[in-house]
């Protein structure tokens, strides 16, 4: 009996020592639509230290647990690893290697993950020029709604060394557990990311177009809805945008400014490699019209509007009009 209880004393000893050692410092930097719904699983898991330029944002983690740092060298100087989430690879070059950068207070050991839509050529840049004091580094860029963000169970595409990507991988699946590991080349997620966004936004435009153009010709959009869904035409997209503009709910939160961007960026790297994108010309163009028209602080949602601006027509029947009472 009394070995049994020193058995069970020592497996609670052992569970709290594994327990002890999934919990690591972790910081995070960007805490954005994104990076703050991603940066929230962390909190209550690990030892959380985060930085951001908008200080309520920062505010809103310390009441939830986290610590602040003053500057992105504090942070790093108090964390193992550190995940960062930033509109562009440019401001992650700032955040690693300006004044006051992680660069100055990273450990040898220490781990950086980028999860920034980023510019894969840029991020392998960064990645050698942190191996040169020690400190490893993975991209790791997420694909998927933002609902799915909040959800916890959005993709995370990661890349990079194997054996690093093994230690990062608990914390990445804190986040959501549909993790991937596309490489050991330092930007291969990135890649995988930009190949993504450039069919999604492709078939999301070829859909509001499409539809448009039923709609134009009388088709009630609950009946297309129904009927593309049930078809070889069905998509991501007709299944999770076209039944939120029935209902009148938003579908994403998505800046259009960093949409024009991932287009960019992927189709830079179809030029670099000698691949013709002219599909995804034309759906860049749109977006740049919809940019151009309503502005930088404009979303992706908002594309909506434009497409039924040039259609001349709209997706949902206003109540008065002819259509919602029958006719066409």
């Amino acid at each position: 009996m009394n070995i049994r209880k020193s058995g069970s004393t020592q497996a609670r000893g052992a569970l709290k020592i594994i327990t002890r050692r999934t919990e690591m410092r972790v910081g995070y930097i960007g805490l954005g639509a994104m990076g703050g719904a991603l940066a929230r699983h962390l909190v209550g898991k690990h030892d959380v230290t985060v930085f951001d330029l908008n200080s309520a944002a920062v505010k809103a983690f310390e009441e939830l647990g986290a610590k602040a740092a003053p500057s992105c060298a504090e942070l790093a100087r108090n964390s193992d690893i550190v995940l960062l989430c930033l509109p562009r690879s440019s401001d992650v070059g700032k955040v690693i290697f300006g004044p006051n950068g992680l660069a100055e207070g990273l450990s040898a050991g220490a781990i950086v993950v980028d999860q920034t839509s980023g510019v894969p050529g840029e991020t392998r840049d960064f990645a050698q020029r942190l191996e040169q004091q020690g400190v490893a580094m993975l991209d790791a860029p997420v694909s998927g709604a933002m609902a799915t963000a909040i959800a916890g169970t959005i993709s995370i595409i990661a890349s990079g060394s194997r054996a690093v990507f093994e230690k990062v991988c608990p914390v990445l699946k804190d986040i959501s557990p549909n993790v991937f590991h596309c490489g050991e080349r330092v930007g291969n997620g990135q890649t995988m990311k930009s190949v993504n966004n450039m069919m999604n936004a492709s078939v999301r435009l070829a859909t509001l177009e499409v539809v448009a153009m039923g709609r134009k010709l009388g088709l009630p959009l609950e009946a297309m809805t129904e009927a593309i869904n049930h078809t070889t035409a069905r998509s991501y997209t007709s299944q999770g945008m076209l039944p939120n503009i029935a209902a009148g709910r938003q579908s994403t939160k998505f800046g259009l400014a960093l949409q024009v961007k991932d287009l960019n960026q992927a189709m830079t790297m179809g030029t670099d490699t000698g691949v013709p994108t002219p599909i995804a010309g034309i759906a860049r163009g749109l977006l740049q019209i919809g940019l151009n028209t309503l502005g930088e602080g404009s979303q992706l949602e908002d594309m909506i509007r434009v497409i039924e601006s040039l259609a001349g027509t709209r997706y949902v029947a206003q109540v008065g009009s002819l259509e919602s009472k029958g006719g066409h």
